[in-house]
């Protein structure tokens, strides 16, 4: 039977019970359904005790007038919230606590989790474990036999190819065998079983011939010679670290190699001046020379005032409202709603002849360059380059004279930044020496405007970082990597930067131009990497601190991934850069005979003696003649001619010599 959906009766049960034949039976099947008298006094009752259901609501108006569309202000942005890991403060924060944290004069922070777990993820008594982990057994090992594994592209033939492998295989096993004999159980824990090492050769000898090709028969002889040569201290190091792998272990950084430039700390310092950049360089490259007047300020905060704070996304493009104070009626410090963007950068792939040009890329998710972000934020961002604009929100300000700082010595510098209601701003702040690379300051910055984006992934500035730091001491200013203090401003921030240096201090960076200008400074003496390694395509272009410290120090920087940058990594890196570009510098001049004094570098003395002194020259130009005015007044010089001289007749060439005019002296006249 099939009971009826549109019955009556689907409510009570049918009669007959299971027995029902009827196809569309009018009643309830396979239902405990109570008796229809009880059902409905129930119901009567439960109307009884009830309130009146409520009228329907008046529409004010006449039915013929028009609706009228209610205006939606557009998503707002009122602050960041902390992390769920933070948990809620069992006594009120202080005044100098997370009250601004976050910006001048900021709201508590809601700490309180929005994302709670559930009650089964906090009982107080675990659940036992199950029978499946208790009685888990490793399973045991497959059998591998001495024997190439058969790929789709044989690069050679397997009879080729099991000749190299046995060879490969040859060579490993001594070396395991010594690991038996090791005294350090570490060491001893290495070893491999026989099936084990067969393994171990054929997936070397697999992974050679899949990702080699053609060129399998050069790569797999290099690597046999590679173990024949090899000590039995290079296996056990191979070996570590390919269980560091399996494992997941991040392996230890190699320690870079010691930098040599043939010279003294303090001649390095002296040798630093022939490194400084020009003010032409300077210029082109972005850096601040001259500060805008005041009417410039003025007029730049009259037209930021007339634009009523609108301003483009700095990540998606997005036009903006960003309030430098929370805007009165609803406490807004943005609008627009969320960000989504790419944070990589976009990529161009190679063209290939006779292919149509692939499109660009980003590097982040590797999707086509206009396709939707990839990367959520709660609000949009913004900066700005423009000089009269960051004076407004703070003012340039040139290197003033320092007597405290001594002479012949450099510091590296390096900031990182976050979003603001203000911008681009500083929270980092990191000085060393150069070159002993001694830590001079390493503070946290607290901005002008409200945190709108702490930018970590670059910035390496973590919230809660931020929010638990302690103030600065000045009492104890050593700096503590693993302790950041914070200081209350970026102006305190630069108090601290102009201790250390004075106008002919030479400051080492790399992109010096967005460091000074975010403590909006001007200096004149600038060692800037980017312009010491220049690109072969020029400006605009430029190299990474990361691509300049592979080519030329052979290290891996910036490693953190998601947790952002170290500004002490950055500037160690930055120094070392430079110390390599002196030794290079240094060891070309000092072949050329220049040398190294307490005041600067001097070039080569002319080979052998000066040439001996020889009388001038006499002059080239007769002196002129003069009158004799030792005997008295001169005669006056007449002019007299041949006869018929007074015959007004051209002179004549032809019939001898032409006649001339002689110039005579009257007697007494001197010659």
């Amino acid at each position: 039977m099939w009971p009826s959906a549109f019955s009556i009766f689907k409510g009570q049960s049918c009669p007959s019970g299971t027995s029902c034949e009827l196809p569309h039976c009018l009643f309830a099947h396979n239902q405990s359904i109570a008796p229809t008298s009880s059902t409905e006094s129930t119901r009567r009752e439960k109307l009884s005790n009830s309130s009146p259901p409520a009228k329907r609501l008046r529409l004010d108006g006449d039915a013929t007038s028009a609706p009228t569309n209610k205006v939606i202000d557009p998503p707002i942005f009122t602050g960041l919230r902390t992390s769920k890991s933070i948990s809620k403060p069992t006594s009120a924060p202080s005044k100098q606590g997370n009250v601004s944290a976050l910006g001048p004069a900021q709201p508590a922070l809601d700490v309180e989790s929005d994302h709670r777990l559930p009650q089964t993820a906090i009982k107080p008594v675990s659940p036992p474990p199950t029978k499946a982990s208790i009685e888990a057994k490793p399973q045991p090992e497959q059998e591998v036999s001495l024997f190439p594994r058969k790929l789709q592209n044989e690069p050679m033939p397997l009879a080729a190819r099991l000749v190299r492998l046995k060879m490969l295989h040859d060579y490993m096993t001594p070396f395991n065998n010594k690991l038996l004999a090791a005294k350090n159980p570490a060491t001893k824990a290495l070893y491999f079983s026989a099936n084990q090492l067969r393994k171990l050769a054929v997936d070397e000898e697999a992974q050679i011939a899949i990702e080699h090709g053609v060129m399998y028969d050069n790569v797999i002889k290099q690597r046999i010679h590679a173990y024949k040569k090899m000590t039995q201290e290079e296996w056990v190091k191979t070996r570590r670290e390919a269980v560091a792998k399996e494992r997941g272990e991040v392996p230890k950084k190699p320690l870079p190699k010691k930098l040599e430039t043939g010279m003294t700390l303090k001649e390095e310092v002296t040798f630093l001046s022939t490194m400084l950049a020009p003010e032409a360089s300077l210029e082109a490259h972005g850096f601040v020379t001259k500060k805008p007047t005041d009417g410039e300020v003025e007029e730049c905060k009259q037209t930021q005032m007339i634009t009523d704070f609108w301003e483009v996304c700095d990540r998606c493009g997005t036009r903006f409202q960003a309030f430098p104070e929370r805007r009165e009626k609803d406490g807004a410090l943005t609008t627009g709603g969320k960000c989504r963007y790419h944070w990589g950068k976009k990529m161009w792939p190679k063209r290939e002849k006779g292919k149509d040009p692939e499109p660009a890329k980003y590097s982040c998710c590797n999707e086509a360059v206009g396709s939707e972000g990839c990367t959520e934020s709660d609000t949009h961002v913004y900066k700005f380059t423009d000089v009269k604009r960051m004076s407004l929100v703070m003012p340039f300000i040139e290197t003033p004279e320092n007597d405290r700082v001594e002479p012949q010595t450099a510091v590296c510098f390096d900031c990182e930044m976050g979003y603001t209601t203000q911008g681009f701003e500083l929270l980092r702040l990191t000085v060393i020496s150069w070159p002993s690379h001694r830590p001079l300051i390493d503070v946290l910055v607290r901005p002008l405007g409200f945190i709108l984006d702490l930018n970590t992934q670059w910035s390496g500035v973590s919230m809660d970082q931020f929010l638990n730091a302690k103030p600065y001491d000045p009492a104890n200013p050593k700096p503590k990597r693993t302790d950041l203090r914070i200081v209350e401003s970026p102006y305190v921030a630069r108090e601290l930067f102009l201790d250390h240096v004075s106008p002919t201090t030479p400051v080492l960076g790399h992109a010096l131009e967005n460091d000074l200008n975010v403590i909006r400074l001007i200096h004149p003496t600038i060692v800037d990497t980017a312009i010491l390694y220049p690109t072969k395509s020029g400006l605009p272009y430029r190299h990474s601190l990361k691509t300049l410290a592979k080519q030329w120090l052979d290290i891996d920087i910036q490693q953190g991934g998601a947790s952002g940058h170290d500004s002490y990594e950055d500037a160690k890196t930055t120094g070392e850069l430079v110390r390599s570009k002196v030794g290079h510098r240094w060891s070309k001049l000092k072949d050329e005979g220049w040398t190294i004094q307490e005041d600067g570098v001097y070039p080569p003395l002319p080979v052998g003696l000066p040439p001996p002194s020889v009388p001038a020259a006499p002059s080239m130009i007769p002196p002129p003649k003069t009158a004799n005015i030792n005997d008295g007044t001169p005669t006056k010089r007449k002019l007299e001619t041949f006869e018929h001289d007074d015959v007004e007749e051209p002179l004549s060439t032809n019939d001898g010599p032409a006649t001339k005019r002689l110039l005579v002296f009257e007697e007494g006249d001197p010659e």
